[in-house]
């Protein structure tokens, strides 16, 4: 009878906001930037959080266009953004073909699956910032 009155009452309570609901296992979890960075890189996620911030200083909806100039890519001048050939997306600068981020290079959770995949593949050395030190200023 006691146990009746008390579930009568965290219900009562949970209906008013004032006793936290219970969480279901099928709920999403969601991930901190620093988590998905640790997940990936492990005992190099310093670094990578490093190499992260000179890249886009960890700003997730960070957009660059790459542009050719006399045979030599490098980021597109102030108002050459049409002339672009590749642009760099998101929190980790993935680079694509063309002009026009996807979608899903602006979400973490998208840019992170995608910085899973070249890391898998490519290690460190696919960002210019890792392989020419720069980064390391925001060690």
């Amino acid at each position: 009878m006691f146990k009746n009155y008390i579930l009568i009452l965290l219900v009562g309570l949970s209906l008013l906001g004032l006793y936290p609901q219970r969480t279901t296992a099928d709920e999403s979890i969601i991930k901190t930037q620093e988590q998905y960075i640790q997940e990936i890189f492990g005992a190099k996620a310093k670094i990578a959080t490093a190499v992260l911030k000179h890249e886009s200083g960890m700003n997730l909806t960070a957009i660059n266009y790459n542009c050719r100039y006399n045979g030599k890519s490098t980021f597109c001048k102030r108002g050459d953004e049409h002339k672009a050939w590749s642009v760099d997306c998101g929190i980790a600068q993935v680079n694509t073909k063309g002009k026009v981020c996807p979608k899903e290079l602006l979400t973490l959770e998208g840019n992170m699956k995608a910085v899973e995949r070249i890391y898998e593949q490519q290690g460190l050395n696919a960002w210019v910032s890792y392989k020419n030190g720069k980064y390391k200023q925001f060690m």
